[in-house]
């Protein structure tokens, strides 16, 4: 469906808020007017009545891959078909994600990227890249490949920064590794978002990782030592430490709901942010698969190794703010918060992307009153749409 201005009407979720009966004017890619429905000025134009809730489109802000493609098969075809296929999960913007790989494939993972941004092509936005690995620590390594894992160099991150042109936005990275705290200093410089993962840091190293720029924790829970009560880890600091935004992966698979739930009300909706970490696994049936060049087996949902260690996931953000709804009860509106305007922040893309507000772009999603993607909207064009 194209039309370059018309009318929204219906129950806006927005800035943490729910706002009944409203009206949003749309032309030309933006959002220009909003108001109650009673007060629209040109009834000329398109209504489009929604009975359900009207959204900003979702960001992800850590995927690895789509509906059987990954972004570290390093080819441009397989970029596309995951930007053309996440809009049918209410994604309109991501950050590509890498793994663990050799200094070359990630430098071509990162030339791949930059392209793709170049292109403004239709489908979701590329909005940058996210590096995960392969700066990490072996004891929690996770799916990530043993042999690809190295202590951070920093002749070696200067080159990829020089490389991506300021496409980075958020590296994951092991904070108690040689060379960490140099590095975390060299990308705080940079305006990158520093992310604790893969680590085996402590509560007292993180809080010396945070006074040189570390403001994040990958996968929250995951991949890191374990809450305990005497020697406190990274998922304590997660937990205590205000200052720090925490990605969660929300399936009921990585993190139990009543954990996820706890999160929420410790950190509050500002400093969490829901990913998918999603590894292509999404629309492939159970079974065993090869993913990103690993054998993975699925089962209910579930994706992991041969050994049981969990291989990211199969989630997508959709499905990310139902399970979060229905399970670890955190409200519509702030969960949605959670995947829009929260990971638009560190896109550095808040000022135009991730809330429904005068002059933002006109990336909405519309779900259902069961929180089912019903439609998606791209720069004002319906790129999606639910067939019964």
């Amino acid at each position: 469906m194209l039309h370059n201005h018309y009318y929204l009407q219906g129950n806006v979720v927005s800035d943490k808020r729910i706002y009944k009966n409203m009206a949003i004017e749309i032309k030309d890619g933006k959002i220009i007017f909003i108001g109650k429905k009673d007060t629209i000025n040109n009834t000329d134009l398109p209504i489009y009545q929604v009975d359900g809730w009207i959204c900003p489109g979702f960001i992800d802000t850590h995927i690895h891959g789509l509906n059987g493609y990954d972004f570290m098969d390093r080819t441009k075809e397989g970029f596309y078909r995951i930007q053309d296929g996440l809009p049918s999960f209410g994604v309109t913007s991501f950050l590509s994600t890498s793994r663990a790989a050799t200094l070359e494939d990630i430098k071509t993972f990162l030339l791949l990227s930059k392209q793709v941004v170049a292109e403004e092509r239709t489908g979701a936005h590329l909005l940058g890249v996210h590096l995960e690995g392969p700066w990490i620590n072996q004891k929690y390594k996770g799916a990530q490949k043993a042999e690809y894992i190295v202590d951070p160099v920093l002749e070696e991150i200067q080159s990829i920064l020089h490389l991506s042109e300021g496409l980075i936005r958020i590296v994951t990275l092991a904070p108690e590794l040689p060379n960490a705290v140099d590095v975390i200093k060299l990308l705080h410089e940079q305006n990158v978002s520093i992310s604790a993962g893969h680590t085996a840091a402590t509560y007292e190293e993180v809080e010396q990782a945070i006074k040189y720029g570390l403001s994040r924790v990958t996968h929250c829970f995951n991949g890191m030592g374990p809450i305990t009560h005497r020697n406190l880890t990274i998922s304590f600091a997660a937990l205590d430490l205000q200052e720090l935004h925490c990605e969660i992966i929300a399936d009921g698979f990585h993190v139990h709901s009543k954990m996820i739930e706890m999160l929420y009300k410790m950190k509050g909706v500002d400093y969490i942010t829901f990913i998918s970490d999603c590894t292509g696994t999404n629309r492939l049936p159970d079974g065993c698969h090869q993913i990103g060049g690993k054998t993975v087996y699925k089962q209910n949902g579930k994706v992991t190794l041969a050994n049981g260690s969990l291989a990211g996931s199969s989630l997508t953000l959709d499905k990310a703010i139902q399970f979060s709804v229905h399970n670890c009860n955190i409200p519509l509106e702030e969960a949605v918060q959670m995947a829009t305007y929260n990971p638009a922040i560190v896109c550095g893309m808040s000022e135009h992307k991730g809330r429904i507000a005068v002059g933002y772009d006109a990336d909405l999603v519309i779900l259902s009153n069961d929180v089912e993607v019903e439609s998606t909207i791209i720069n004002g064009n319906f790129v999606f749409e639910r067939s019964e």
